[in-house]
């Protein structure tokens, strides 16, 4: 699916991140320019009732020497409608008791500067911005100074401050009031932002663009290293769905990502095991058909073979259908033990170790040993191989179930005599090793080759792999041996002696009251 760049998480992340700093940039910007518009009204408002205090006072010294408000003024300021004070353009009007303008006499054909004198020449007028003149002007013609603002306020709500001083004669406030001083800033008159407001906003501006730009940047990257662990997270992941499961992630990030690369890099070894387990059962499943379909079709076909010789009579003696007999007999027995072997691995398979419920007694194992050598003595017989039970009497007594490890003993000794050659000896040996027997049964065979030493207890597993039935065994009795020994708490393992055969080695937890009397321990009858 085609992710379009503004659905990406990061340009999602650089736009959210570049949006909260521009709010905060403007916000910034705002309270730095309301701030520096405050302290200048303050300041300005100072200046200006300094300039028009000290200007009143010169013109009235000016009056008292030239008996004449013109001539004073004059005499004072240059015939100009603009002056400077500390780097600020004021615009200053002089007017006589009659409210008349007499100061400045030319200069006014700028269209602002006629409004503003047009406006101070008729007190009456009650619109525009001149508004508040009057009442400022008739106050100080009764000799009281007065300020105010200039009807609305201009653009970003700076203040269009005046001032309108009295004119006292010799520059005494105890004197005759001549007329009155109109003062204001030029910014103010011409409703226009003030030079050093335009200035420092321009550059709280241009610091501001600055800052988003830094920001934008930041975000940019920042994003990136937060999304590029995760586009490595997102290819790995269309790797791993494409079948490669070896696939991984690796990351510099730490916190949250790093612990994200590292969940998935464990979801991924733990999927590739699972398929790994997967596709080996799968082959395991096609060797287990095989090898039932081999191991059902031999006994099968020589119960046919032999049924059907009775069928044609090629027997002729009674010995031969005896012979005939017992084969079919042997056979039979061969295929019911290995539907039974079956039987028993899909129960452990389906519910594990609990499909296995030992009923446990306390057991002498060598007592337990004899009984089953016994049992297998023709089988030994045939074979030509000596079994010899190297367990001593006085072991501990184990708990077990005695029918079970019958069936461990039976097996191992069954495999044991299959890969001895004839003369050979099979040692069963037991001893103490902590609350555990360690049991051994040892072969003189030729061995198990070093690869097949890890499955040899999986089922239907043969290190034979010719399969000749004499030599491989229907591949479940090692897995069956190694469930019940699971079953009762115990491990087992292969190992080849030197200079000899093989060794299946298991451990069996000793009975928690092994200190009573071993006589109170059951010893099974000898046939």
């Amino acid at each position: 699916m085609r992710t379009r760049w503004w659905q990406s998480i990061r340009w999602r992340l650089a736009l959210g991140s570049m949006l909260v700093v521009m709010l905060a940039t403007i916000l910034l910007a705002l309270s730095v320019i309301l701030a520096i518009v405050h302290y200048y009204d303050i300041d300005q408002n100072n200046r200006l009732a300094n300039f028009a205090a000290d200007s009143a006072q010169r013109i009235g010294e000016s009056y008292a020497q030239s008996l004449g408000l013109a001539r004073a003024s004059a005499s004072t300021f240059p015939n100009t409608l603009e002056h400077n004070y500390q780097g600020e353009q004021y615009l200053l009007v002089v007017l006589n008791h009659r409210n008349q303008p007499v100061y400045p006499r030319f200069g006014l054909a700028q269209n602002t500067m006629t409004a503003f004198a047009v406006a101070l020449a008729d007190p009456t007028l009650q619109r525009g911005d001149f508004v508040g003149l009057r009442s400022a002007i008739v106050a100080s013609q009764q000799g009281v100074a007065s300020t105010g603002e200039l009807g609305s306020r201009s653009p970003l709500w700076l203040p269009r401050p005046f001032v309108v001083q009295p004119i006292f004669a010799g520059g005494q406030s105890n004197g005759l009031v001549v007329g009155v001083l109109v003062v204001t800033p030029l910014s103010a008159a011409q409703n226009t932002v003030p030079p050093f407001i335009a200035a420092v906003g321009l550059s709280v501006l241009a610091a501001s663009a600055i800052v988003l730009v830094l920001a934008a940047l930041a975000a940019i990257l920042f994003s990136r290293t937060i999304t590029r662990p995760l586009a490595n997270l997102t290819e790995a992941a269309h790797v791993l769905a494409s079948g490669d499961y070896d696939a991984r992630v690796t990351t510099s990030a730490h916190g949250e990502l790093e612990e994200l690369a590292y969940t998935f890099n464990e979801m991924a070894a733990k999927l590739a095991n699972d398929v790994q387990e997967l596709r080996q059962q799968e082959l395991w499943r096609h060797e287990l058909i095989m090898n039932i379909s081999h191991d059902l079709a031999t006994p099968l076909t020589a119960i046919a073979g032999l049924g059907e010789s009775l069928v044609d009579g090629v027997n002729q003696s009674r010995e031969d259908y005896e012979a005939t007999g017992r084969i079919i007999v042997r056979e039979t027995l061969r295929l019911r033990r290995l539907v039974k072997d079956l039987h028993l691995m899909a129960k452990v398979e389906a519910g594990g170790m609990r499909a296995i419920q030992p009923q446990w007694k306390l057991i002498r194992l060598a007592a337990l040993v004899d009984e089953v050598l016994a049992v297998l003595a023709t089988e030994f017989e045939r074979a030509n191989v000596e079994p010899l039970n190297s367990i001593a009497y006085n072991l501990p007594a184990v708990k077990a179930d005695p029918d079970m490890l019958m069936r461990v003993f039976s097996n191992l000794c069954d495999n044991a005599m299959r890969h001895t050659p004839p003369g050979g000896v099979v040692t069963i040996d037991a001893m103490q090793r902590g609350n555990q027997l360690v049991v051994s049964v040892t072969d003189s065979g030729e061995g198990i080759p070093t690869g097949a030493l890890p499955r040899v207890f999986d089922r239907f597993y043969r290190a034979d792999s010719s399969r000749q039935a004499m030599t491989g065994g229907s591949g479940l009795g090692l897995a069956i041996v190694r469930a019940i020994v699971e079953a009762h708490g115990g491990t087992i393992w292969a190992e080849n002696v030197p200079n000899s055969g093989a060794r299946l080695v298991f451990t069996l937890p000793l009975a928690a009251a092994e200190q009573t009397s071993i006589s109170s321990a059951i010893t099974l009858p000898m046939y």
